[in-house]
């Protein structure tokens, strides 16, 4: 066995944790101690592989970041100050290995697989072999305690199980002469052996198409412009002649400047290059910054060398319409326009953080569930205008009596929730909620007018009353349930008591599981229409209840409850048999075959059987997979860990992909172009009011643009008006869903619609 050296200067250990407010934190240890030892770098089934990660020494780029994730908080530095990783077992199949060892992370030591794949050999311009290694694992941030404090970054908050750690390495031999040159030397070795030729303009225009719409540019590692592309005068605005006097980092976004430039000095020093990726703000000539995202390519051809020095290829394309797009979705996604605090989304991740970080330091917290007592009948007889201001007031009460560290949000309607953390005792507690329900005592005064509001609250305390968010939220909902029942204007605090007499849930629970036996289930399809031709091109498939003695039951009222007991994994296996049946049937008896879409839930594509049962249904009914359609919500894109494994099972099938209520969920534009999927399912809350209001438009214009350019279909749903359809038809869509044209169909109305259809194109 001979130990190898690992080339800190070009080797990497980051990490990368999703985050509710960008997309992903990424980052990198910049001090680690790595020992490799092997009798050969070409099979490293013989290593032994040992290192050490000081916690001190993350660098996200991002300096409050840094020190939100070296804190206490995460990784408990001053306790721990290392994250030890000693590898056990080491096999391999053709180029890659599965490297598996014992990871050691505050204290606490679980086995961890690391990925690994060869990445090529090389040889330095000493002459030394160098070897490239790529590793990445995945371990889940509960199992090690590591939680991030909100109340640290405004609006920060970590969402999702999984940590990501990738590895780059180059090693060579440590008695080599690489390890025992001084860097001046090595750098004198390196410039005597680098070509001296000049390039010329013809040459490089044979590597560069003058007609190319991204930005292309040729600098040198220290930013010496060499070449700039016609497509800098057209974005920027620039005089391409001054523009090639200049220096490509003063050009760059004074924050950025530093870490591009770094990046790309530590790239050109590597042995190993691969393409470089990095985004980053580029000025305009008339002074302001637009978004870029660039890759960054080294030159290799010999000829390509000017004063002893690289040349590299730039390629930048702006993205900043795909940034005020992400920024827009992400605010309807996690904010309430109307009351300027917290939606419903965005207070489950909070609280699901802070339980989460309670489970170490064992302090307490409450939640309210705040009901606007009457606020209907404002609403009915004052208008929606008049409803709006009341519920702004009420916002501004919740908010002034809780303190700047607690959380208010909005989740929907005349529904407010509130998070007290740390918690002494239950005293405070009622001495908040007496002074909240104080604040509505005197009339709220909107627009010359005196609205007499109260408000109903339930009370639910961690842990005494749920270890989980959803616990939390639903027993203190019960507890305003019994507020309500009571006479309003009150508070109670939820207990075991109060879970028994809440009989409507369980009764209606096992109403579902006999209405499932019982077949006591129908369903509808909703047409999809072609905007432009008015021909129907699809369906959607909807379940329906009617209860032999309660009626028709809205699905809003039974599909939350089926996926919170898991029912709806037979139950969603019943409408995908059933629907793929009837769409068969249809064609069989003649109608002109239609994609049938059908939504598919988390618990669904967790099961480990599903993409097994999909073939058995495909196979039983006939179906051919190409008019199937699997619609999933983006929250599925961040609840379920091997979402990208499945999705690409499920399109081998031949089956195709949408992402329903787009816009409403996790997903940056930037994260869905590397999935696989087909559709893009604009959220109704987009169309709702594009008509008349210009944001709406914007947005929902730039989604279709972004879409089109990354291959995606899109569809709008939620169409009512005559209007929608319009303004829809204007910025680009084609195809549509919603009452407009047709309200979900049974069978017979959906077959006649077929006919009336078919006739009239």
């Amino acid at each position: 066995m001979e130990n190898w050296f690992v080339d800190q200067a070009h080797s990497t250990v980051g990490f990368e944790v999703k985050h509710m407010m960008v997309s992903k934190v990424r980052g990198q240890f910049d001090s680690f101690q790595a020992d490799v030892e092997a009798k050969d770098l070409t099979d490293l089934t013989t290593a032994k592989i040992v290192f050490k990660l000081d916690g001190d020494s993350i660098n996200t780029r991002n300096l409050e970041r840094d020190k939100h994730l070296k804190s206490v908080d995460f990784f408990d530095i001053q306790n721990y100050p290392t994250i030890d990783f000693k590898s056990t077992k080491i096999t391999k199949n053709r180029d890659r290995y599965k490297v598996t060892g014992d990871i050691t992370i505050k204290g606490i030591t679980k086995p961890v697989t690391f990925d690994v794949e060869f990445g090529g050999k090389g040889t330095n311009p000493l002459g030394v072999e160098v070897y490239g290694y790529e590793a990445e694992a995945t371990i889940n941030r509960e199992e090690f305690g590591l939680t991030w404090n909100a109340a640290l970054e405004t609006g920060g908050i970590l969402v999702g199980k999984a940590i990501k750690i990738k590895v780059e390495l180059e090693l060579n031999h440590q008695y080599s002469a690489f390890s025992k040159t001084s860097s001046q030397e090595m750098k004198s070795l390196i410039e005597k052996k680098q070509l001296k030729q000049k390039t010329t303009s013809n040459e490089i225009h044979r590597i560069i198409a003058e007609n190319i719409i991204d930005m292309v540019l040729i600098i040198d590692r220290n930013g010496a412009i060499h070449y700039v592309s016609p497509s800098l005068k057209t974005v920027l605005n620039y005089d391409l002649p001054l523009l090639e006097m200049s220096n490509f980092f003063e050009k760059i976004q004074q924050d950025d400047q530093d870490r591009v430039r770094n990046e790309i000095l530590s790239y050109c020093s590597r042995t190993i290059k691969r393409e470089l990726k990095s985004e980053f703000r580029l000025r305009h000539e008339e002074g302001y910054y637009i978004d870029v995202e660039a890759n960054i390519v080294s030159i290799t051809d010999p000829s390509f060398s000017k004063n002893d020095n690289d040349f590299i290829l730039v390629v930048m394309r702006d993205i900043s319409e795909r940034k005020e797009v992400e920024k827009a979705i992400y605010r309807l996604a996690f904010h309430d326009s109307l009351t300027n605090l917290p939606n419903r989304r965005s207070f489950m991740n909070q609280l699901r953080n802070e339980v989460m970080d309670r489970k170490l330091s064992k302090s307490k917290l409450s939640v309210f569930f705040i009901d606007l007592d009457n606020f209907k009948q404002i609403n009915d007889q004052w208008g929606h205008d008049a409803g709006d201001l009341v519920l702004k007031e009420a916002a501004k009460r919740i908010q002034s009596v809780i303190r700047s560290t607690d959380i208010a949000a909005r989740i929907g309607g005349d529904e407010f929730v509130v998070m007290l953390k740390d918690v002494e005792d239950e005293q405070y507690v009622l001495t908040i909620v007496e002074r909240m329900l104080n604040q509505f005592q005197n009339p709220i005064k909107e627009a010359g007018q005196d609205f007499m509001l109260t408000c109903s609250i339930g009370v639910a305390h961690y842990p005494a009353h749920g270890e989980s968010p959803e616990d939390l939220i639903k027993n203190a909902d019960t507890a305003l349930y019994f507020v309500k029942e009571r006479g309003k204007n009150d508070f109670m605090i939820f207990n075991q008591l109060m879970e028994h007499q809440s009989l409507e849930r369980r009764l209606l629970e096992n109403a579902l599981r006999q209405g499932i036996n019982e077949q006591q289930f129908y369903l509808e399809y909703q047409p999809k229409i072609n905007m432009s031709t008015n021909e129907l091109i699809g369906m959607e498939a909807l379940v329906r209840w009617k209860h032999p003695d309660l009626g028709i039951i809205p699905p809003g009222k039974f599909i939350p409850l089926a996926e919170e007991t898991g029912l709806i994994v037979p139950f969603g296996e019943w409408i995908l048999r059933e629907s793929c049946r009837q769409s068969s049937a249809w064609q069989d008896q003649g109608y002109p075959p239609l994609h049938l879409s059908v939504n598919v839930s988390v618990s669904q594509l967790e099961d480990i059987y599903f993409v097994d049962k999909v073939k058995t249904i495909l196979h039983e009914t006939g179906l051919d997979p190409k008019w199937l359609e699997f619609e999933i919500t983006e929250s599925v894109l961040a609840s379920v860990k091997s979402t990208v494994s499945i999705l690409k099972e499920i399109r081998n099938l031949g089956i195709q992909i949408s992402v329903d209520d787009f816009g409403t969920g996790y997903s940056s534009l930037s994260y869905i172009k590397d999935l696989p999927i087909d559709t893009l399912k604009v959220d109704q809350s987009f169309v709702k009011d594009i008509h008349t209001n210009k944001e709406s438009k914007e947005i929902a214009k730039a989604i279709i643009n972004l879409a089109k350019s990354i291959g995606l279909n899109v569809i709008a749903e939620g169409i009512e008006l005559k209007e929608h359809v319009d303004e829809l038809s204007k910025d680009g869509y084609i195809l549509g869903q919603g009452y407009f044209f047709s309200r979900p169909l049974k069978v017979g109305a959906f077959e006649d619609f077929m006919t009336t259809n078919h006739a009239a194109s």
